[in-house]
């Protein structure tokens, strides 16, 4: 059961921080939320927006702000802000000026809130966690970004689709990046428990070019969308409310979230990246080991390689 005190920041009232707002409200995921932008006009005008649709739902509070201060409290922050890329560019481009908007970020939430759990969602997310961790104060398992649980989502719902089976049936995963270098864990895929080399294809296609052609679909959806409607919004913030519900209930559910590898998975101590964790009220309380097969583990390692080397451009 959720708090009657439950409390929900988030940094940055444009396209994602305002859907945020809004999934949070119609699906009455908490029973406060505080919609923080530098501009307040900008906060007040989303807030007053969804606040209209609340007599018509359940009950709960609203805010705009642009005082770190009405953060205090919150169980979740989540961290919206950021510049976003430009027609062309990819997530990874927008890293510098991103980079020192976590970092004030990070720093304010500190003081104002430091016993909340802070949720990145802004990109490049991978690169930006890991920002916002060596910033921080806070114990490394209360922030974590949203990694590929969007992308999972995606890969779950499509193939089952071309499958004929429901999505909740689907087991598989997207880890690595955020980004052009993730990718399917295809050795690791169960369809209701049957190993996806074991299922039953569809006539007139092989397993090998599904997985050829979901492997694409997670990696250019995100780009498909963001060319014909300038932003992605919907998506993420339904993985948002998912990640809220789950901590606030303390469920215990596995997604991969952007995380700190452990090292059984092979591609060094500092990198973060998407990868399965159960996920609670204390925020990260275990990562999962997924096995790999050894394609699989280079995929891993070009990723981490990938992230890291954006990383440390900022520091040359």
């Amino acid at each position: 059961m959720i708090s009657k005190t439950s409390k929900v920041g988030i940094i940055g009232a444009g396209n994602v921080g305002a859907n945020v707002a809004n999934a949070l409200v119609l699906l009455g995921k908490c029973v406060r939320v505080v919609l923080f932008d530098r501009t307040l006009s900008k906060a007040e005008g989303q807030v007053w927006d969804i606040e209209d649709s609340i007599p018509l739902l359940k009950e709960m509070e609203i805010i705009p702000s642009n005082q770190y201060e009405d953060l205090a409290d919150s169980d979740i922050i989540i961290v919206t802000a950021g510049v976003q890329p430009k027609q062309g560019q990819t997530r990874l481009d927008t890293l510098s000026d991103n980079a020192d908007i976590i970092r004030s970020t990070i720093k304010e939430l500190d003081r104002v809130a430091p016993n909340s759990i802070v949720l990145i969602i802004s990109n490049p997310v991978d690169v930006l966690t890991r920002i916002a961790q060596a910033t921080s104060t806070r114990a490394e398992n209360l922030i974590f970004g949203s990694g590929t649980v969007l992308d999972t989502a995606r890969l779950r719902y499509q193939l089952g689709k071309r499958l004929n089976v429901a999505k909740q049936d689907v087991h598989a995963y997207v880890i690595g990046e955020h980004g052009d270098s993730e990718f399917v864990v295809w050795s690791s895929a169960f369809i209701g428990g049957i190993l996806l080399t074991e299922f039953p294809i569809p006539q007139g296609a092989t397993l090998e070019q599904i997985q050829q052609e979901y492997t694409q679909l997670t990696r250019k959806r995100g780009y498909n969308i963001f060319e014909r409607k300038g932003n992605t919004s919907y998506g993420i913030s339904t993985v948002v409310c998912q990640l809220v519900d789950t901590i606030l209930r303390d469920e215990k559910q596995i997604f991969p979230v952007s995380a700190r590898a452990n090292s059984n998975y092979g591609v060094g101590s500092e990198v973060v990246l998407g990868l399965p964790c159960i996920i609670g009220s204390t925020g990260i309380q275990r990562q999962l080991l997924l096995s790999r097969n050894a394609y699989e583990q280079r995929l891993l390692e070009e990723s981490a390689n990938k992230l890291n080397e954006a990383h440390n451009s900022l520091h040359n």
